[in-house]
């Protein structure tokens, strides 16, 4: 059945999706209520792994809590079912590179002709106007060309990818605000409307100071690694037990309590360290006198300490670490469900809290084709005959 709790249920999605920023924006629509229909090739190809149970694990996190249907939309009968299905909708969401949903006979013309009160959301690299809009894009690719790669990674060093898929995860979140934004303004005018949102626009509009610094001052942003180019105490620092300590301290006030922490008030009124700008003309001997400190301590007594002087300061975490942490399970962060073929599994919750709904429902990923029969009954009311011919053509499309 359709899903029911949370402040989105009522709200009908179709997802066209695939790899991760659609994905990853429909997810969050699931997770709030929103009964995301995913549509998906029935010749689904199987993808690289790793696997639990001969279910992919990146699956099971980012296809949660929605319903898999099968369609092959090359087939006119398909296409029939697919806009059926978009009469029923809210919104429609697909990555496709630009012009592939026309050629299928399925652009945002064909679509809010069907409704129109839908709305269309396009995920793609380089979005649907410019040079680059016919070009297609991964997550590293995007990275790189967004400048985010020229600002990660040490001074003498290469450039650097981010630890995590960050475009994709960037533009997701800016589609689901941009859903949520486009939802609210057809309450307003009871129209649904066309929504372009680019990788590369996401990355790009994430970069913060490098941006209007470089409109500004017409020079390249040096890569900084772990510190920071204006603030100094601002990086990391060894323990005793190899661990890794992070200290910043943008303000007089947090670094003079620093040196209180350390046992060196004698450097508040040191004027090399001082006021901000004495501390960067003295970095490096500052990053010395802070080392000899944290060495000198475990990563434990190290938090301690600071802590207790109102230092801002944090571990660095292994995924081992930051999975068993209390504040992580404390806020629900990391969930359990159980998959009819993977059994059970836990994946990191969503970091979304309503007061009106104080949790948040879970459901595993659906398997290839789980609730084809189920929502072409819910939604469309399809004889059991036709379904069966359907899923019949579907086997046969498997032969061939």
């Amino acid at each position: 059945m359709a899903k029911g709790y949370g402040p989105l249920s009522g709200l009908v999605v179709i997802d066209l999706t695939q790899f991760l920023s659609g994905p990853l924006a429909t997810m969050i629509l699931a997770d709030l209520g929103a009964d995301v229909i995913k549509i998906e090739r029935p010749d689904r190809p199987k993808a690289s792994g790793p696997f639990l149970n001969g279910e992919r694990i990146y699956d099971l996190s980012v296809q949660r809590s929605k319903r898999s249907v099968t369609l092959n939309l090359k087939m006119e009968e398909d296409k029939k079912i697919l806009l059926e299905l978009v009469k029923k909708a809210d919104v429609l969401v697909e990555n496709f590179k630009p012009g592939t949903m026309e050629r299928m006979g399925l652009g945002y013309d064909v679509i809010s002709k069907v409704n129109p009160r839908v709305i269309y959301m396009a995920i793609s690299g380089f979005g649907y106007t410019g040079p680059y809009r016919e070009r297609g894009a991964l997550d590293m690719i995007i990275q790189g060309m967004s400048g985010l790669m020229s600002l990660t990674g040490d001074p003498d060093g290469p450039a650097m990818r981010c630890g995590t898929s960050a475009s994709d995860v960037f533009t997701g979140l800016y589609a689901f605000g941009a859903m949520s934004a486009a939802l609210y303004d057809r309450e307003k005018t009871g129209k649904g409307q066309f929504v372009d949102v680019a990788m590369l626009d996401s990355t790009f509009s994430c970069l913060e100071n490098a941006v209007i610094n470089t409109c500004v001052f017409h020079k390249n942003p040096q890569r900084v690694g772990n510190s920071h180019p204006t603030s100094v105490p601002f990086g990391t620092f060894p323990t005793a037990d190899d661990g890794e300590i992070i200290i910043t301290c943008s303000r007089d006030a947090a670094f003079y309590n620093l040196c209180r922490a350390l046992g060196r008030e004698d450097m508040i009124t040191d004027p090399r360290y001082s006021k901000a700008e004495d501390r960067r003309q003295h970095k490096a001997e500052l990053t010395e006198e802070i080392s000899k400190f944290t060495r000198a301590h475990t990563l434990d007594e190290c938090a301690a300490i600071l802590e207790a002087h109102d230092v801002p300061n944090g571990r660095i975490n292994t995924m081992t670490m930051i999975c068993d942490d209390p504040q992580i399970a404390a806020r629900d962060m990391i969930v359990e469900v159980e998959h009819p073929v993977a059994g059970k599994y836990k994946m990191a919750g969503s970091p979304l809290k309503f007061g009106n709904y104080p949790a948040t429902t879970y459901e595993p990923a659906p398997m290839l084709g789980q609730h084809t029969q189920e929502v072409l009954k819910e939604y469309l009311g399809m004889p059991q005959e036709e379904i069966d011919e359907l899923l019949e053509e579907h086997k046969n499309m498997l032969k061939k």
